[in-house]
């Protein structure tokens, strides 16, 4: 990390330093590395709520009338 804050610096020696303190202690007491293949994570869907609001399903596109509607609404216009 490069930084111009000499404070953020010296904190990141010192826990560094801890670090480093702590690996060279696991490795004294005979403690091994095992370097796994790396984990490409596939992030997860955003939720979708379970409840629809009424007024959105009011505003949603009505459906074409099919061919036999349409002839229907012909012919009961046709009557009037």
């Amino acid at each position: 990390m490069i930084s111009l804050n000499l404070n953020a610096v010296k904190e990141n020696q010192e826990t560094s330093a801890r670090i480093a303190a702590a690996i060279a202690a696991f490795e004294a007491r005979g403690g091994q590395f095992h370097y796994a293949p790396g984990f490409y994570g596939k992030p997860k869907p955003t939720a979708r709520s379970q409840i629809v609001d009424p007024s959105t399903v009011l505003k949603r596109r009505r459906n074409k009338p099919t061919a036999n509607e349409r002839r229907l609404f012909r012919e009961l216009a046709e009557a009037l």
